[in-house]
């Protein structure tokens, strides 16, 4: 019989088991509840005897009906993921390490679902080699980073382009041109474009078609381009192009492609536009790509100034002009300030009485090293400069300060002054007339050239209405070979027009130029306007035209470019005969002439 005591330690053994069977079962079911929350399945892998069993939670996150105990894995690894998967399980078994991975998965039900898959490598109680794991479904987390990722290339690439074009933005562009510095020895050419007339394109058609035409210069340049080149907008209708490993051959294909395709026109709406770029070229190893910008930029702006549509190269010559035109430009700005701009007269006469009709006010810079300069030599720098309204100005003041002079000889006489297409286009315009103390009938404003007849603003329409209610004729230059089109003299019904001296040289000799100068005069005749025909040399130039005039006034005028023009105060007392109505014709005026005692054009 045992003892008590024995009986009462088996008691109290029995009883600690009891609770600790318990406290197992509560701990095994609260692991089953945190896993079961925690979404994550535990798999078990016996290598020895390749069988696969899956706890409940992992035959649900894979979709698999509860019933089996065996698994083939395999078969629900997604098609593009099996075997990198299937390498890394095997590496693992090989080396007999953990395993780690992350993988898709094709559920039964079409679903496709991310798993992330962690496993300890053990050696059971029979001796065989096997794994335990856990996985996890962890789809959400990478669709989230995806789209995370997707919204940060989204930002980098919004950073880095032009939202318009797509093509790389300045910032881009400059920080690509610097890491080519960084390469040793490696010459580039650097192609600056400027779409033409891209202004007036906006003004036309809208910014609409205007963001078109953008859109299709960057197609053609990311076309022209190869791999390692560089396309770029620098800002409104600015490109560059960067050509690594410059060739000769290799820039001029890229740019004879980007010009030939610019000839093939753009369908805008129901019309056909035309557009057009002039490109300046540089080329530079990678020590000097510092000048490179600011040499195609001169490049470029010497394309502009010779016509526009074309490519220049860059030669030193062009930065020793350029200085000399920057010089000139601020030589002009001083000039205009000093009061060295000052008009010179050139007489209009009726071809038939052979009187004076009128003055035209002739714009001449008194230059205090050149001489007397004629607009040829300064109005491009004007213009390139935003100066030409203020020159406008300038002379206007000038020309109403001479007809209110007591000795001025041209009392009674109508002037007329060049008005540019900045100074019509301005909006103070109207306020800036109202200031002045205009003769009414005695001041004409000839619109030069460059204004487009045909494509008025409503800003130019209510200027020139303003400009007529000031008792201000309106003259228009160049008619039959410039921008007046007859539509634009029906729309504008200026009181004269000019017919270009290119059609008026050649009528003693030319019977079809006789034939064209006389259809003109009908033209102007038939909408009331006066004629003015520039380039006449001779009495018989005179005598011709007069006989394709009317009969009576207004008549037909002559410009004469055989007696020159004159500033008001070079007029002496023996040229009474300038005024209105005196016989002029045949009277010999010495011409003006420059500082080194040649003879200056009186056009112009």
């Amino acid at each position: 019989m045992r003892h008590s005591g024995e009986r009462n330690s088996e008691i109290a053994l029995s009883s600690k088991r009891s609770r600790t069977n318990v406290e197992l079962e509560n701990l095994l079911r609260q692991l089953g509840l945190a896993l079961e929350a925690s979404g994550v399945g535990i798999w078990q892998h016996n290598i020895a005897k390749n069988q696969t069993r899956w706890d409940e939670q992992l035959k649900s996150i894979y979709g698999i009906p509860k019933a089996p105990l065996d698994v083939i894995w395999l078969d629900s690894i997604h098609p593009d993921d099996l075997v990198p998967t299937n390498e890394i399980f095997l590496r693992a078994i090989e080396t007999k390490s953990d395993y780690a991975s992350e993988f898709r998965i094709m559920r039964p039900d079409g679903a496709t679902r991310y798993l992330r898959s962690r496993a300890r490598y053990f050696v059971n109680a029979a001796g065989d080699p096997c794994f335990v794991g856990a996985e996890w479904d962890v789809t959400d987390d990478v669709l989230l980073n995806k789209e995370l990722e997707r919204s940060r290339a989204e930002a980098r690439f919004a950073a880095d382009h032009d939202h318009l074009t797509g093509l790389l933005n300045r910032r881009s562009f400059d920080f690509a041109l610097s890491e080519l510095a960084r390469q040793e020895s490696i010459k580039v050419a650097l192609l600056h474009i400027d779409v033409d007339h891209f202004k007036e394109i906006n003004d036309r058609f809208g910014h609409a078609v205007g963001d078109l035409v953008l859109c299709h210069v960057s197609k053609i340049l990311l076309e022209a381009i190869s791999t390692g080149d560089v396309a770029a907008r620098l800002g409104g209708d600015e490109f560059a192009v960067v050509i690594t490993e410059d060739e000769c051959d290799k820039t001029i294909a890229v740019l004879d492609h980007i010009q030939r395709r610019l000839e093939s026109p753009l369908p805008v709406g129901d019309q056909m536009l035309i557009v057009r770029c002039s490109i300046g070229v540089a080329s530079a190893m990678s020590a000097d790509f510092a000048r490179l910008l600011s040499q195609s930029d001169l490049a470029l702006y010497h394309a502009k100034r010779n016509g526009r549509n074309r490519a220049e190269v860059f030669s030193d010559d062009m930065a020793s002009t350029l200085a000399n035109e920057r010089q000139l430009a601020q030589d002009l700005r001083s000039g205009l300030a000093l009061g060295q701009i000052r008009p010179f007269y050139q007489v209009q006469v009726d071809a038939r009485s052979f009187r004076v009709s009128g003055v035209e006010a002739l714009a001449r810079w008194h230059h205090p090293t050149r001489g007397i300069l004629a607009p040829a030599h300064f109005l491009s720098i004007a213009s390139s400069n935003g100066l030409v309204a203020e020159l406008d100005d300038v002379v206007l003041k000038a020309v109403l300060s001479d007809m209110k002079s007591s000795a001025s000889p041209l009392e009674g006489i109508r002037v007329s002054v060049n008005l540019s297409a900045d100074r019509l286009d301005d909006p103070e315009l109207t306020a800036k007339l109202d200031g002045y103390d205009i003769p009414p009938g005695r001041l004409s404003f000839e619109l030069i050239e460059t204004i487009f007849l045909d494509s008025l603003s409503d800003q130019v329409r209510q200027n020139i209405q303003a400009i007529k209610s000031f008792g201000i004729d309106i003259e228009i230059d160049d008619l039959g070979s410039g921008h007046a089109s007859l539509l634009g003299l029906l729309e504008l019904r200026p009181d004269r027009v000019k017919i270009d001296r290119q059609l008026v040289t050649p009528i003693l000799q030319s019977v079809p130029s006789r034939r064209l100068v006389g259809s003109l005069v009908d033209i102007a005749r038939a909408l009331d306007m006066e004629v003015i025909a520039e380039g006449v040399e001779t009495l018989e130039h005179a005598n011709v035209l007069a006989a394709l005039g009317v009969p009576h006034p207004p008549g037909l005028c002559v410009r004469t470019t055989a007696v020159v023009c004159r500033p008001v105060g070079a007029f002496g007392a023996g040229d009474i005969r300038l005024r209105a109505g005196g016989s002029y014709w045949g009277r010999s005026i010495t011409s003006e002439r420059s500082s080194d005692g040649s003879s200056l054009p009186a056009a112009g």
